[in-house]
């Protein structure tokens, strides 16, 4: 090492070799001890919280144990409607919304169950859905109620698909039921598309829904006619009509003495429900011709004016007085 003038000797401050090694060996040493300790720390951690690692393993064990539970529930509900749905003949789009409300609702309760067996609070996520439930509600009061009622509608199945039902005085066919409206096809091809909250909230009238029908065909004679005759008459357009049921047998029946006419039913028992309406129209046109044929008067409401003094008026009174 070479020396400057005016400057003391500089000292060698090199450490040995062994020295250097000694000092490695020794931070190696002070890991290991440091590794011991933590681990003797964690032993000790986790014998003072035993009890309640255990405790919290049983809650998640729990809040699964709750979770598997509403899984089967769903399913179990989904095995139960889906049978209705086919019945009902219900359409895929307003089944599946159906099964999507349901299955939120299930697996929701569920989760919120599940999260309280946990631990967590709950709550506050209860207050949460209220609040948001109570808007959308009062912001789609009109929507839920018919989709409510579409529910409701499926369940109870007042009427299915092809059905010739009465509601809110529209007569037709039902061509489809959604949540939100039931459609009906008239007899004349047009379209009626009722909310399902006036269908409900209506008489419902389903003209398809038993095996027989009883067909009620009116008519009247005048009070002068014979009513037994009128009666065979009118029996007699009935014939072997294969249409119709044997028993209960085709009856005619006085209805009413009204102010003009003598009114009747041609009662018959249908086969086919679905006739209803070709075969009134049908029965209606028999009636008047065999009524024609047998010279037996319809009457019409008329109303008879009398002058006194006039020398015809009194003799027509005096005619009809003989």
């Amino acid at each position: 090492m070479q020396q400057i003038p005016g400057l003391p000797a500089p000292t060698d401050t090199t450490a040995p070799a062994d020295t250097v090694s000694m000092i490695d060996d020794l931070g190696q040493a002070m890991d290991r001890v440091t590794e011991v300790r933590s681990l003797e720390d964690v032993w000790a951690l986790a014998e003072a919280f035993k009890g309640e690692l255990i405790a919290f393993g049983l809650k998640l064990l729990l809040g699964v144990v709750v979770l598997v539970v509403f899984v089967v529930i769903f399913r179990v509900i989904r095995a139960a409607l889906q049978p209705v749905f086919h019945r009902s003949r219900v359409e895929e789009d307003a089944a599946g919304l159906v099964m999507a409300v349901v299955k939120f609702a299930v697996l929701g309760l569920g989760v919120i169950l599940a999260l309280d067996q946990v631990g967590f609070n709950v709550t506050g996520i209860i207050a949460g859905l209220g609040v948001a439930g109570l808007i959308l509600g009062f912001a789609a009061k009109d929507t839920l109620a018919n989709f409510i009622s579409g529910v409701t509608i499926l369940w109870d199945r007042p009427f299915r698909v092809g059905d010739r039902v009465e509601i809110d005085d529209e007569f037709g066919q039902v061509k489809r039921i959604t949540l939100r409206s039931t459609r009906i096809h008239t007899n004349d091809n047009k379209v009626v598309i009722i909310p399902n909250q006036n269908v409900v909230n209506n008489k419902i009238i389903n003209h398809t829904m038993q095996a027989a029908l009883r067909l009620n065909v009116p008519f009247g004679i005048a009070y002068k006619e014979d009513i037994d005759h009128a009666r065979e008459v009118v029996l007699a357009v009935v014939g072997d009509d294969d249409r119709l049921r044997e028993r209960p047998a085709p009856s005619v029946v006085l209805t009413e003495m009204a102010e003009s006419s003598v009114n009747f039913e041609l009662r018959l028992w249908l086969q086919n429900p679905h006739q209803e309406v070709p075969l009134e129209l049908e029965y209606r046109e028999r009636i008047k011709k065999a009524l024609d044929a047998a010279g037996i008067s319809i009457p019409f409401p008329h109303v008879s004016l009398y002058v006194e003094g006039m020398p015809a008026v009194e003799k027509e009174r005096e005619r009809e007085r003989e």
